[in-house]
C-alpha cells in the first residue's frame, strides 16, 4: 500500500479495508449504513464522567474546558462517591448491551471495544475496598491513600499540568477546585476507614512514603508552593493581564491556606494513625480478597488469561534470555570481568554517561532528550504510513520537585482532545547519579516517538470515534506498544553505531522481565518487599533509589506492571504470524497501521483485526 495515502483517505482506510476482514458483513445488496454508536456511547460516557471529572480534565473532554463543571471539583472518593461510581459503572456496561449494531465492521468493532472498557471496571466490582477505573492504567487500585497516586498526588498533579487556566473563567475554576479540598479530603479519609473496616490496611512501607509527600505539600510560604507557582506562570504564559492575575493568585493562596492544606493535615493525621497498624506484607494477597482481585487485575490491566505462577515462569525464562544478550554487547565494549551487575555498573560510573549534578546539567539532560525525538521524527516515514504521521507536538519536562520523590523516571502524558495541549514526556531528574547517557535513547523512543507519543496522538486522529475509546485505557497494549517501540528503534538500526546505547535498550527490556517476576513473586507467591528488591538489584542495572521506587510502585500497583513484556511479547508474536500470513506482500507500516489504526483495544480484539479469522494465507 502506498505511503502517500492522505489523512482522509486514512479514514476511509480505517472504516473500511483495514478492518472489514475481521468482522463479518452484511451481503453488499443489503447493506446498511453505518451504525449510530457514537451518540450513545457518548452519552453513556458523559454519565461516567460525573463520577471520575479529574479523568475529563486529563483527556482534555469538551465538559473540562473553558472552566465547564468537570474542571471545578475533584473525585468523589467518599464510601457514598464510591458506591455511586460503581453503580454507574455496572448501568454503563447494561447501556452498551442495549446497543444494536449490524452490518458495520467499524462501529461493531468499536462497540465491542467500549463493551470491553466496561468490563475491566467491573470486572472485580464485589471488591468493595479501592477504586476500580477502566479510564486509568493501573486497574482497581486497592489503596485509596499511598505514595505515587490517588487523590493526595493525582488531584494536585492535574491541576498543576492537565487542567487549562488561559481565561479568567478557567482560573475561576480552578480556584474553586482547591477549594473543595475541604470536602474532598474529608471523603478520602472516609474512604479509607471505610476500607479498613472492609479489611483493608495498606503496607506500612507505602504509608511511610505518603507521609513525606504529605509534607511537602504542607511546607514552605503559600506564594512558593508548587500549585500557587504553577497557577502564576500558566496564567502569565496565557497572557491574562497582571490585574486578573495577581487577584487569582490571592484568591488561591486564601484557598490554599484555609481549606487545601487543612485538608492535608488532616490526612497527615489519618496516615500517621494507619502507620502502626501498616502490613507488613507486600503482595496484596495478604488483604481481604486479594488474591480475587490480583487475578482481576491480571486480566484486565496485563491483558492475560495466564495464571500468575505462568507469567512468573516467563518473566524468569525471558529474564534468562535478554540477560544473555546484555552480556554479548558489554563484552563488545570491553566488559569482560565481573557478574552482570558489576559490568553494567562498570558502565554506568563512565564519566561519559553521566551529566552534571547542576541546574545546566539537567538542562543537558533535556536537550539531549529533545535531540533524541528529533531525530526519530525524521525516521517516521520509515515505519508509518505517511497520513499516520502525527502532528501533535510533544514537549520534554522536568518533573516537578514537588513530586519527584515518588514519580517514575520518565512517563507521558497525552496530549487534549482538541490539541490544545501537548503530549508532555516527563522525565525525573532527582536522581542525577542515576541519569545515564546510555539509557536515554530507549526512554525517548519508549515514551515519545515511535511510543506512547505516537500511539497517542494517532488515537486522538481517528475520524468520529467514541468518546469512551479515546479516553479509555488498555495497559497492556498502550504499554506493550511502548516496550515494542524500544525494539523497533533497534531494528530500525539506531543503535548501529551505539553499542553502549543498545546496552541501555537491553537493561531497560530486562527491566521489564524482571518486573514479570517481581509482581507475581509479591502478590502470588508471597514474596516480601525486601526480596523482590533483592532480586530486581541482583538482575538489573538500576540504582537503588530507582529499583526501591519501583518495587513500591508495584506494591501500590498489582499487576499493572505485567502489562508491558505481555504485552510486546503479544505484539511480537501477532507480526511474526502477520509476516507468515501476507508472505512476499507483508508490509511493516501496513502492520502498524492495522495495530494503531483503530486506538486502544484489549489483545484478543487486536489479533481479530489484525489477522482476520476468514482471510487466506498468502503464498511466499
Amino acid at each position: 500500500m502506498s505511503s502517500q495515502l492522505s489523512r482522509r483517505q486514512f479514514a476511509l482506510l480505517l472504516g473500511s479495508a483495514a478492518i472489514a476482514p475481521a468482522l463479518s458483513a452484511a451481503p453488499p445488496s443489503k447493506r446498511p449504513g453505518p451504525c449510530p454508536i457514537v451518540t450513545p456511547i457518548d452519552a453513556i460516557t458523559d454519565r461516567l464522567l460525573d463520577h471520575t471529572p479529574e479523568i475529563g480534565v486529563y483527556g482534555g473532554v469538551s465538559r473540562a474546558a473553558g472552566g465547564g463543571p468537570l474542571a471545578r471539583r475533584m473525585d468523589d472518593y467518599s464510601p457514598q462517591g464510591e458506591e455511586a461510581w460503581r453503580t454507574a459503572l455496572g448501568e454503563a456496561g447494561i447501556a452498551i448491551e442495549q446497543i444494536e449494531c449490524r452490518g458495520d465492521p467499524l462501529s461493531t468493532l468499536r462497540l465491542k471495544i467500549a463493551a470491553k472498557v466496561i468490563e475491566n471496571g467491573t470486572r472485580s466490582a464485589a471488591i468493595g475496598y479501592g477504586r476500580p477505573n477502566p479510564f486509568w492504567f493501573s486497574g482497581h487500585e486497592p489503596y485509596v491513600i499511598n505514595q505515587i497516586s490517588g487523590p493526595a498526588i493525582g488531584t494536585p498533579n492535574v491541576m498543576m499540568a492537565q487542567q487549562p487556566v488561559s481565561t479568567p473563567t478557567e482560573v475561576d475554576a480552578w480556584i474553586e477546585k482547591l477549594d473543595g479540598f475541604a470536602n474532598g479530603f474529608d471523603g478520602v479519609i472516609e474512604k479509607s476507614r471505610s476500607d479498613e473496616a472492609l479489611g483493608c490496611m495498606p503496607p506500612r512501607a507505602l504509608l511511610e512514603k505518603t507521609l513525606p509527600v504529605i509534607e511537602n505539600f504542607l511546607a514552605g510560604p503559600p506564594a512558593s508552593h508548587p500549585l500557587i507557582v504553577s497557577l502564576r506562570d500558566r496564567m502569565a504564559q496565557a497572557g491574562l493581564d497582571g490585574r486578573t492575575r495577581a487577584a487569582a493568585e490571592q484568591r488561591a493562596i486564601t484557598a490554599l491556606e484555609k481549606r487545601a492544606r487543612p485538608a492535608y493535615a488532616k490526612l497527615r493525621a489519618r496516615v500517621r494513625d494507619m502507620l502502626p497498624e501498616g502490613r507488613d506484607e507486600a503482595g496484596i494477597w495478604a488483604q481481604r480478597d486479594g488474591g480475587e482481585l490480583y487475578a482481576a487485575n491480571v486480566r484486565s490491566v496485563g491483558d492475560s488469561p495466564l495464571p500468575p505462577e505462568e507469567i512468573h515462569r516467563i518473566g524468569l525464562e525471558q529474564v534468562r534470555l535478554v540477560k544473555s544478550r546484555i552480556e554479548v554487547r558489554l563484552a563488545q565494549l570491553g566488559y569482560r570481568r565481573g557478574g552482570l551487575r558489576q559490568r553494567l555498573d562498570a558502565l554506568s560510573a563512565d564519566p561519559k554517561q553521566h551529566f552534571p549534578d547542576t541546574p545546566a546539567g539537567r538542562e543537558q539532560v533535556l536537550a539531549y532528550l529533545r535531540s533524541l525525538v528529533a531525530g526519530m521524527e525524521a525516521r517516521q516515514h520509515s515505519f508509518l504510513l505517511r497520513a499516520m504521521i502525527p502532528n501533535q507536538h510533544l514537549e520534554i519536562r522536568a518533573v516537578p520537585e514537588a513530586t519527584q520523590d515518588s514519580a517514575p523516571g520518565g512517563y507521558y502524558d497525552g496530549p487534549s482532545l482538541d490539541g490544545s495541549r501537548p503530549g508532555i514526556y516527563w522525565i525525573n531528574l532527582r536522581d542525577m547519579h542515576g541519569i545515564q547517557r546510555f539509557a536515554m535513547p530507549t526512554l525517548s523512543y519508549h515514551e515519545g516517538v515511535p511510543g506512547h507519543h505516537t500511539q497517542g496522538a494517532t488515537l486522538l486522529a481517528l475520524p468520529q470515534a467514541p468518546l469512551m475509546l479515546r479516553i479509555a485505557s488498555f495497559n497492556a497494549y498502550q504499554e506493550g506498544w511502548g516496550l515494542y517501540a524500544e525494539r523497533l528503534a533497534s531494528e530500525l538500526g539506531l543503535y548501529a553505531h551505539d553499542p553502549a546505547g543498545d546496552v541501555g535498550r537491553l537493561a531497560d527490556d530486562l527491566f521489564r522481565c524482571v518486573r514479570l517476576v517481581v509482581d507475581t513473586g509479591m502478590h502470588q507467591l508471597k514474596w516480601t518487599r525486601e526480596q523482590a528488591i533483592s532480586y530486581m538489584q541482583a538482575n538489573t542495572g538500576s540504582p537503588m533509589s530507582e529499583i526501591v521506587a519501583e518495587i513500591e510502585r508495584y506494591m501500590a500497583w498489582p499487576g499493572q506492571a505485567l502489562g508491558y513484556k505481555l504485552g510486546q511479547l503479544r505484539l511480537l508474536a501477532l507480526r511474526d504470524k502477520y509476516r507468515a500470513r501476507m508472505g512476499k506482500r507483508y508490509d511493516l507500516k501496513q502492520f502498524h497501521a492495522l495495530v494503531l489504526g483503530n486506538g486502544a483495544m484489549p489483545m484478543d480484539l487486536l489479533e481479530s483485526v489484525v489477522l482476520p479469522p476468514n482471510q487466506k494465507t498468502r503464498s511466499s
